[in-house]
């Protein structure tokens, strides 16, 4: 049987892929992708690792 997605999970993983696309967004506004893309996968494993520390 699966096992069931925390509330912490999916709010979690919808402020890391928020994250994500708006560094990727802003990277290429700024004609510089790869450095947007690796500024929003940091700011979201930060914003992911808070909001689970937090809902728990």
């Amino acid at each position: 049987m699966a096992k069931k997605e925390s509330k912490s999970d999916t709010a979690g993983g919808l402020i890391f892929v928020g994250s994500l696309m708006t560094g990727i967004g802003l990277g290429m506004f700024y004609n510089n992708t790869a450095v947007g893309t690796m500024i929003g996968l940091g700011v979201g494993f930060i914003l992911f690792g808070i909001i689970k520390a937090y809902m728990k």
